[in-house]
């Protein structure tokens, strides 16, 4: 066990919630609204634009394992730790998007916008199980940003925002379904003097979202389903001809040179490694001024390109008691 008093400030933490509200956005997108006191010392400077915390899954007939100290507070190592805990008690943890985090009189809120996965028998991964189960006063567990540890010596990497434009004024976003969240709060935080495109390739068009910005930067739904193409092909063909053919996008990136163009690309690893190819080693996309990152991997339970083959991975078939409200 760590001591408190030996470790030293970690700009995350642990936060004990309960789910106020759930709104189904879409046909594929469920918005769960946590509130709790935890939520009074969440939070980072500024916008949150692609903050991404961690929710953590209990088994069921278990209690969540929660990391860190009994106070919350993480440490150097918690994740490591974590992870030695037997597997069939310790759960599981899943990134998420911070859509919105607002005070109302009742109290801080968190937004968090669901992606319902599942497979053709209709099965869900833990997270979108959890997800589909929620209701109002469901207690649940989360890793995030600290602010009473954050400090202007903290990077927002160590918080958990990945978008770092380093001043340049025009940008590509390009993204599936799971980087809705993020392109929106991205969206919304822009000034007025950013320009650029964003593109979003949803299940459906009846997933299409109004995503308000006072950025010059246009915004292009695709919808699967409308052209039935398979997951990632309409996202990677229309990047590719947005940025390569005559375009708004093209002409200001041209002016200013790519060096000055900051691409910012979230989705699934095969669809993140194509479009990585094209504008690195045909555009000429500076990597270091660009973030580049797969959410999740087709056929792989978890976050990123390193999850768990589904088959694997077994999921929970209820909650665990320890999580109703």
């Amino acid at each position: 066990m760590k001591e408190a008093e030996s470790s030293p400030a970690h700009p995350l933490r642990v936060f004990d919630v309960a789910v106020r509200r759930v709104a189904e956005l879409t046909p594929n997108f469920r918005r769960i609204t946590f509130a709790g006191a935890d939520l009074d010392s969440f939070g980072v400077p500024g916008a949150s634009l692609d903050l991404r915390i961690k929710l953590l899954l209990p088994v069921p007939m278990h209690p969540v394992s929660r990391p860190g100290l009994p106070g919350g507070q993480l440490y150097e190592g918690w994740y490591q730790d974590w992870l030695r805990i037997d597997p069939s008690e310790r759960g599981w943890l899943r990134s998420y998007t911070v859509r919105a985090l607002r005070a109302t009189a009742q109290g801080r809120e968190l937004d968090i916008d669901f992606v319902m996965h599942s497979d053709s028998a209709g099965h869900g991964a833990p997270g979108s199980d959890w997800a589909r189960a929620a209701a109002p006063g469901m207690r649940a567990v989360i890793i995030g940003p600290d602010a009473n540890a954050i400090t202007r010596a903290t990077l927002p990497s160590e918080t958990g925002i990945r978008w770092d434009p380093q001043g340049a004024r025009h940008v590509l976003l390009a993204g599936d379904e799971t980087a809705v969240p993020a392109i929106g709060a991205i969206l919304e935080a822009l000034p007025a003097d950013v320009t650029g495109m964003a593109f979003v390739e949803v299940p459906d068009s009846r997933d299409f979202q109004d995503i308000r910005t006072e950025s010059d930067v246009s915004v292009t739904w695709l919808a699967r389903t409308t052209v039935n193409a398979p997951r990632g092909r309409l996202l990677c063909d229309t990047v590719r001809r947005a940025v390569s053919g005559p375009s708004p996008f093209q002409a200001t990136a041209a002016a200013a040179s790519t060096t000055e163009m900051y691409a910012w690309v979230a989705a699934e690893a095969g669809t993140v490694k194509e479009l990585r190819q094209y504008l690195v080693h045909h555009l000429g996309v500076d990597p270091r001024r660009s973030e580049l990152r797969a959410y999740w991997s087709q056929g792989k339970a978890g976050s990123g390109s390193n999850g768990i083959p589904i088959q694997q991975e077994a999921r929970p078939q209820q909650l665990s008691p320890s999580l109703s409200g």
